[in-house]
C-alpha cells in the first residue's frame, strides 16, 4: 500500500460508498453523487468514480441534458451516459446481474454472479505464511500445509509463467477489483430484488451492490423507463394519468352491465394481462407466461433491452373500479331486492322473489304462455257463514282463514292472483319458471286440506264463540294444469299479473263441479300426470264436460298423500274403481252393487252434500231408466253436466 502511494504513476481517488435505500428498505437504485455531512459539496459515488477512472475521465466535470448525467467524451467520441430514474437527481436503477454470488439454492451449487475472491488468497505470497506449521526434521524447516502461495501464482516473476503456462488465467488481468467484506457481522448486507431467490432468503454484501453497479455502468445496460418511474410521480403525470384513467374507463365498461362473478373474471383477465405485459416488457419475452406454465425456457434480454412499466397503479385502477362497481350493484341490488319483496311479498313466495331477482326475469306486459298450474278454491256453504255471523265476526273469521290458506300458497311456491271474497285464485309456474309447478299445486292442495281441518280443531276448542257450522267449515279445491297464459293486463295505466286462459276455466269448472260428488279437492287425469301418479291417494271420480264446455275432462279426487289416508278410505277407494270400470261399460246393476259396496267405506261427515258413491249411484240408476246412448251406438263414458 505505501508503495502504490508513492508511486507517481498511481493516482488514488476516493467515491463514496453510502447509497440511500429506498422507502421501504430495499436497495433498488444507484446515486451518482452524494454528500459529506457538514459539505455540500457533491462528491462521485464509488461505482461512478471507480468507471471514471477506468475509462481515463475522472478529470471531466459531468453535463447534465434533462435526466441524463454525461462524462467524458472518452475514446475520442465516446460518453458515458447515465440515465437518471424520474431525474438526474434520483439516481438510476441498478440492472442487477443476479443473486449474491457466494450464495447458493438448497442442494445446489454456488452462484457465481461475479467472481469472489477471499482476502486471504490474494495475501497469500511466498512472504506470508498463513496457518499453524510444524518442524520438519528431514527437511530442516517449517511445513506450513494450508500456505499454497496463492497469489504467487500470477504474480510472482518466477512462477507467474509457469503457471500461466499450465493455463491458469491470472483473474485480476483487464478487471476492476472491487474490496469489501461479505460477512454478516460487519453490518454491511443489503435487501435487494434478490432477497428471495431459488427458495431462499439472501441479502446482499455492500461490495456487491457497488459492483452491479460498476457492470452495468460498462455495459450501458440501464433499464428503460417509458413512463418516467415506477411509482405515481407529478413530473410524469401526464403519462400515469392516462394508463391510470384508460384502465379505469376500460374497467367500468367491462363490469358495469355484466354480473358479479363475471366482473370479478374480466378484472383478473385485466390484471393477468397487464402483469404479463409489464413483466414481459422487463423480460423482453410477452410469452413468458405461457412458457413458464410449459416449463419452457424464457428469454434472457439483451443488453438494454429491459423496460419497467408500473404494476401496481395500473392493477389498482383496475381493482378500485370493479370494488366500487360490486359495492354499487350489491348496494343498489339490495335496495332493489327489498322493494321487490316489499311490493310483491304479500303475493309471491319469499324464494320466488329471490330466484326472479337473481334469474333477472320479469313479468312481460301483455304475457307469455306456458305450461302452468291454475288454482282455485272457495269455501263450502259460505252464504250460510254470512247469516249467522256479524260483518265483523266474518271480518276476523275470514282473516284468520285466509292468512293461514295464503301462508300455506306462498310457501308452497304459488302466486296469489286475488281473493274474491272467501275465494283465493292463485297459479304456479310464473312469474319464475317452475318445472314442477303441477306438483307443487297438488302438494299445498293437500296441505290446505289438512290446514283447514287444524282450523275446524282449534275452533271447536274455543267453545260457543263460533256457531257449529264454523266448526265444520269444508274448502273445496279446484286445479288444472295446462297451457295458461300469465303476464300484466288491463288498462295502461292500472294493470294486474294474472291468468288467462281456458286452463283457468276448467280450474275454477272443477272447483264448482266438486260439490255435485261431495269432494273437496279435485283436479284432472292430466294435471296427476304431470305431477306424478306416486305422490298422492286418488281416484278418478267421472269423466265430465262440464257446463260451457265441448270437451270432456277425467275429474280426479286427491284424497292425500301417499299412505296418508284411513284404511277404510283405501278400501272405499279399491271398490269404486271397480265399480267405475263396470260403470263405464253400462253395466248399471254391476256398477251400482260396487258402488254400495264403497259407500260403506266413504268417510261422512256433517254438512257432506254428496259421495261420489253416492253420485253414481244415482246416476246408474238415472240411466237404467234412460241410457246415455240408444241403439247400438257407443257411449263415450262423459257425462255432461247441465248446470254449475
Amino acid at each position: 500500500y505505501e508503495k502504490l502511494m508513492n508511486d507517481d504513476r498511481v493516482n488514488i481517488t476516493s467515491g463514496l460508498v453510502n447509497i440511500p435505500s429506498d422507502a421501504d428498505g430495499f436497495n433498488r437504485r444507484y446515486w451518482p453523487f452524494g454528500m459529506v455531512p457538514g459539505d455540500t459539496t457533491l462528491y462521485p459515488t464509488l461505482a461512478i468514480q471507480t468507471v471514471l477512472e477506468y475509462l481515463g475521465i475522472s478529470h471531466i466535470k459531468p453535463t447534465f441534458e434533462g435526466a441524463t448525467t454525461r462524462f467524458g467524451p472518452y475514446g475520442g467520441t465516446q460518453y458515458l451516459d447515465i440515465p437518471g430514474y424520474g431525474s438526474k437527481s434520483e439516481g438510476f436503477l441498478i440492472n442487477f446481474y443476479g443473486p449474491p454470488s457466494g450464495a447458493s439454492s438448497i442442494g445446489g451449487a454456488p452462484y457465481n454472479t461475479f467472481s469472489r475472491i477471499s482476502l486471504s488468497n490474494v495475501m497469500d505470497t511466498k512472504d506470508y505464511n498463513l496457518g499453524d506449521g510444524e518442524w520438519d526434521p528431514d527437511f530442516g524447516e517449517m511445513v506450513y500445509f494450508e500456505d499454497q502461495d496463492w497469489m504467487d501464482k500470477y504474480i510472482d516473476p518466477i512462477m507467474a509463467p509457469i503457471f500461466e503456462a499450465q493455463g491458469f488465467v491470472n483473474p485480476f488481468k483487464g478487471k476492476i477489483v472491487v474490496l469489501g467484506t461479505s460477512l454478516a457481522e460487519d453490518q454491511d448486507i443489503k435487501p435487494t430484488p434478490y432477497l428471495s431467490y431459488g427458495e431462499q432468503d439472501f441479502l446482499m454484501p455492500g461490495v456487491e451492490i457497488h459492483a452491479n453497479a460498476i457492470q452495468q455502468m460498462l455495459n450501458a445496460d440501464y433499464i428503460q423507463m417509458p413512463t418516467g418511474t415506477l411509482e405515481y410521480k407529478t413530473r410524469f403525470n401526464k403519462d400515469h394519468l392516462l394508463i391510470i384513467s384508460l384502465f379505469i374507463v376500460v374497467t367500468l365498461l367491462l363490469v358495469t352491465k355484466t354480473p358479479p362473478i363475471w366482473g370479478f373474471v374480466i378484472m383478473a383477465v385485466e390484471l393477468i394481462i397487464w402483469v404479463s405485459y409489464s413483466i414481459g416488457a422487463f423480460l423482453t419475452d410477452y410469452l413468458w407466461l405461457y412458457k413458464l406454465i410449459a416449463g419452457q425456457e424464457i428469454n434472457v434480454p439483451g443488453l438494454g433491452e429491459s423496460a419497467m412499466i408500473p404494476i401496481l397503479f395500473p392493477a389498482a385502477a383496475i381493482v378500485l373500479p370493479y370494488g366500487l362497481n360490486l359495492t354499487y350493484k350489491l348496494f343498489t341490488e339490495g335496495q332493489d331486492k327489498a322493494f321487490l319483496k316489499a311490493a310483491f311479498g304479500n303475493y309471491i313466495s319469499p324464494e320466488l322473489i329471490d330466484e326472479m331477482f337473481d334469474s333477472k326475469q320479469k313479468p312481460e306486459l301483455g304475457g307469455n304462455a306456458a305450461m302452468r298450474t291454475a288454482y282455485f278454491t272457495d269455501i263450502a256453504s259460505f252464504s250460510t257463514f254470512s247469516e249467522l255471523l256479524t260483518a265483523s265476526e266474518l271480518v276476523i273469521l275470514l282473516n284468520e282463514y285466509l292468512t293461514s290458506m295464503t301462508d300455506i300458497l306462498l310457501n308452497g311456491g304459488g302466486t296469489l292472483d286475488k281473493y274474491e271474497g272467501d275465494a283465493i285464485i292463485a297459479f304456479f309456474g310464473a312469474p319464475v319458471d317452475q318445472p314442477d309447478n303441477a306438483l307443487l299445486a297438488l302438494k299445498v292442495g293437500v296441505n290446505m286440506q289438512q290446514a283447514c281441518d287444524d282450523l275446524r280443531k282449534k275452533w271447536t276448542s274455543e267453545g260457543d264463540k263460533w256457531p257449529e257450522i264454523v266448526k265444520q267449515m269444508r274448502t273445496r279445491i279446484g286445479i288444472n294444469h295446462g297451457d295458461l297464459v300469465c303476464g300484466n293486463m288491463g288498462a295502461e295505466n292500472r294493470m294486474n299479473y294474472t291468468m288467462m286462459g281456458d286452463t283457468v276455466n276448467t280450474a275454477a269448472r272443477l272447483e264448482e263441479g266438486a260439490k255435485q260428488y261431495g269432494i273437496y279437492l279435485a283436479t284432472t287425469i292430466e294435471t296427476l300426470q304431470a305431477a306424478g301418479k306416486d305422490e298422492f291417494e286418488w281416484r278418478i271420480v267421472d269423466k265430465t264436460r262440464y257446463m260451457g264446455k265441448s270437451e270432456a275432462t277425467t275429474t280426479v279426487e286427491i284424497l292425500g298423500f301417499k299412505g296418508g289416508i284411513s284404511d277404510d278410505l283405501a278400501k272405499a277407494i279399491e271398490i269404486f274403481n271397480e265399480g267405475f270400470e263396470l260403470y263405464q261399460k253400462m253395466d248399471w246393476d254391476g256398477a251400482i252393487g260396487k258402488f254400495t259396496e264403497s259407500e260403506k267405506y266413504e268417510e261422512e261427515f256433517v254438512g257432506r252434500p254428496n259421495t261420489p258413491s253416492r253420485r253414481l249411484i244415482d246416476r246408474c240408476n238415472e240411466y237404467k231408466e234412460e241410457p246415455p246412448v240408444s241403439g247400438d251406438n257407443d257411449w263415450d263414458g262423459v257425462f255432461t253436466m247441465t248446470k254449475k
